[in-house]
């Protein structure tokens, strides 16, 4: 999906909205526009994935910064989130073979023989 010319322009003050701890209304005030129009920016730049780009360069310009300053706190912090991204990822990789076994399951078995995959 690919984002449009308005939400293009908008989109640096959106990110800079985010970054300072603006909330949608907020940031739609500074774009003159609705919240509904920042809140449907938003759920297309996520969409288009664009949005976990930009996310993964300000956290890693963020750590850089707190690493300079604190390297032993940022390596903690850095290991923290890598073990919560594979748990997430491994619980889920659990969520879609549990979706496929029930799909499985749910489908007309003429034979009554347990399907392998």
């Amino acid at each position: 999906m690919s984002l449009s010319t308005s939400t293009l322009e908008r989109l640096p003050k959106i990110q800079k909205g985010l970054i300072t701890g603006l909330n949608r209304e907020e940031i739609g005030k500074q774009c003159n526009v609705t919240e509904k129009t920042i809140d449907r920016d938003i759920t297309r730049w996520v969409d288009s994935g664009l949005f976990e780009v930009w996310l993964k360069e300000e956290w890693m310009r963020h750590h850089i910064k707190v690493s300079k300053k604190h390297p032993i706190e940022a390596y903690r912090q850095l290991t923290k989130l890598l073990g919560q991204t594979l748990t997430h990822r491994m619980e889920l990789k659990e969520e879609i073979k549990e979706i496929k076994l029930v799909w499985i399951r749910d489908e007309p078995n003429p034979t009554n023989k347990i399907p392998t995959t």
